[in-house]
């Protein structure tokens, strides 16, 4: 009975993955990310149908299915490097990080035919003399690579979020926390992957024959997580390239010129009379188009003669917007989210903790005080 409902778990699983797969293929406009997650979602429904039902593939060929993590990881760690820093989905890095993926099973093909005894039951590396020591050397790096692609992604997200405030105005939406939070999950579904693993083939806590069944199941809620905040990321938001553009050019330090001089009063005057802080979405690469000058430029001027960054100068100006109209009666039918909202701010919490960081008090106390 608890099979039946771990394979129908497993099937949904694999109908999810293709359905995505579909869903995402079907948009207009589609960013390197998005081929990168379609990659992933198809390894996963391999891996998910391997588990269902191995029947059909042979002995020797079990391993590139059993092994598919530590492909799909890698390709995890090119969707975060997709969805960060605008990686080109290209088959040379798809082929680079494949490289242990393929050098494992062609490993593993050559082991099983000096050692005959070592096959696949139940899904799962299994030898028929108990020959631990070979188990282990063929199962040990599937725990190792897939820790050192999960340290690789959390450091990609870091530098990323590090970086956003030179570049946006708003980051709430595009700093990514929900990949953070997918990259812990991994950690504990690895954790408990193993303990299963343990429980079963070395403790016999649990039977061997379900074993595969509960790591696909697990995988399956994996899967729908993983979709879930993927797709609702990419319908709440579309990023712009700044920040790949940019990123890919080394920061200069650089003198304090008459030039800069002349584009720092250029950029303080524009900011004053066209309000374009008023647009929640504002960039780096928006405000330097409207400029007309380049995104370095730009960039250099606010970090260098206005030491601050993008976001917290951006930031300020509405703040600022924010404050005049709270003192004008004029604005006394809004709410003060209202007017935040009005001012550029597109996040309540977002716009309390700035504004408190602008002023010594919340927005509350900053209207009683001055009513």
């Amino acid at each position: 009975m608890n099979n039946f409902i771990f394979d129908n778990m497993i099937f949904s699983g694999i109908i999810a993955a293709i359905l995505c797969v579909l869903l995402i293929m079907s948009k207009k406009h589609r960013r390197s990310s998005d081929h990168y997650l379609v990659l992933w979602l198809l390894l996963t429904a391999a891996n998910l149908f391997y588990y269902l039902s191995s029947d059909i593939i042979p002995q020797k060929l079990q391993s590139f299915f059993f092994t598919l993590p530590t492909l799909s990881i890698c390709i995890l760690y090119l969707y975060t490097l997709g969805l960060t820093f605008g990686l080109e989905f290209n088959i040379k890095h798809i082929i680079k990080h494949a490289v242990f993926y393929l050098l494992y099973n062609v490993c593993f093909l050559v082991t099983s035919l000096f050692f005959h005894e070592i096959l696949f039951k139940n899904h799962l590396p299994y030898s028929a003399i108990q020959n631990e020591f070979i188990l282990n050397v063929l199962t040990i790096p599937m725990a190792i690579i897939p820790v050192v692609y999960i340290i690789l992604c959390f450091f990609t997200l870091k530098k990323y979020q590090k970086m956003l405030p030179n570049f946006y105005s708003a980051i709430e939406k595009i700093n990514f926390n929900w990949l953070k939070y997918i990259l812990l999950s991994l950690i504990i579904l690895f954790i408990t992957i193993i303990t299963i693993l343990s429980l079963s083939t070395r403790w016999n806590y649990l039977p061997i024959n379900s074993i595969s069944k509960i790591i696909g199941t697990i995988q399956t809620l994996y899967l729908l997580c993983m979709v879930f905040f993927s797709l609702r990321q990419s319908i709440i938001y579309v990023q712009d390239s700044g920040i790949i553009k940019s990123s890919k050019v080394k920061e200069e330090i650089i003198q304090i010129d008459e030039r800069s001089k002349i584009l720092s009063e250029k950029l303080l005057e524009y900011m004053l009379l066209e309000k374009p802080y008023l647009d929640e979405e504002l960039s780096l690469v928006k405000l330097s188009s409207l400029l007309n000058v380049s995104t370095n430029q730009l960039s250099r001027v606010i970090n260098q003669n206005l030491n601050t960054n993008f976001y917290q100068f951006v930031n300020s100006y509405r703040v600022e917007e924010v404050k005049q109209k709270l003192k004008n009666t004029a604005f006394n039918h809004y709410s003060i989210l209202g007017i935040a909202f009005e001012s550029g701010f597109n996040s309540k919490s977002t716009f309390n903790k700035i504004f408190k960081e602008e002023t010594g008090m919340t927005p509350s106390q900053f209207k009683n005080f001055n009513s």
